[in-house]
């Protein structure tokens, strides 16, 4: 089985943002010419210029960009993943989602500081001169959650209907979990990785007087790991 997924416009041509096709061992080019589009051509048709790919697309197979002279008669073997692309020039940007369902959508994102064990000390204790790091966190969370399309041009302005928070504590470092809910159109992963981000550095910059070093510099302080735990959606 090998997933082609498209993005930006292609999207819509397609009607969905990938497609399975059960081959093995095929040239690029001829994979291409089994994928319809909405429009009655062929994903080849739409892309290709003889076996050259067609500027200012670009494709991808397993994250490695395919030469465009002569791309399309590279092989392509089963449990491989192709990405076609075109710029944001090309009729990118914000995906139309007006013909989607409003379904259950739900997304729990998780990140991580790390800090010196003293640090992590005073956050717990309520020692933080600056004040009350978990209701800072929490407080910038929500807010980064409600204005994600604020921040991130190509997300849709949508209805949250719940936006959870929580703190766990290790010996050098602290994790924030995020849960965002909504009945959308869209998904809300980015509004929950975007609050996990902000609440981090909300962290980062309350304690930030503890973390440095003699020289003004922060060697033991790093934000990382910030992932999407999971994301459901429900009919």
């Amino acid at each position: 089985m090998v997933r082609v997924r498209v993005y930006g416009s292609l999207r819509d041509l397609l009607g969905k943002p990938y497609v399975d096709i059960d081959i093995d061992g095929l040239r690029l080019g001829e994979l291409f010419a089994r994928i319809r589009l909405a429009d009655g051509r062929t994903l080849l048709e739409f892309i290709s210029e003889g076996s050259d790919i067609r500027s200012p697309y670009r494709v991808f197979i397993n994250g490695e960009l395919v030469n465009p002279v002569d791309g399309l008669n590279r092989m392509v073997k089963a449990g491989d993943e192709v990405v076609v692309t075109p710029p944001v020039s090309a009729g990118g940007g914000m995906v139309d989602i007006s013909g989607k369902e409003i379904v259950y959508r739900e997304a729990v994102a998780r990140g991580r500081i790390r800090l010196k064990p003293d640090t992590v000390r005073l956050v717990r204790e309520g020692g933080v001169e600056k004040g009350d790091v978990y209701e800072a966190a929490k407080i910038t969370c929500i807010n980064a959650v409600k204005n994600t399309p604020g921040i991130l041009p190509y997300c849709h302005p949508i209805s949250i209907t719940h936006v959870g928070f929580d703190m766990e504590y290790g010996d050098s470092y602290i994790d924030v979990v995020v849960t965002v809910r909504a009945y959308e159109r869209t998904g809300v992963e980015m509004e929950a990785l975007t609050g996990a981000a902000a609440a981090l550095l909300t962290i980062w910059d309350m304690v930030k007087k503890y973390e440095k070093d003699e020289y003004g510099n922060y060697p033991h302080t790093a934000i990382e790991n910030i992932y999407v735990v999971r994301k459901v959606k429900r009919g």
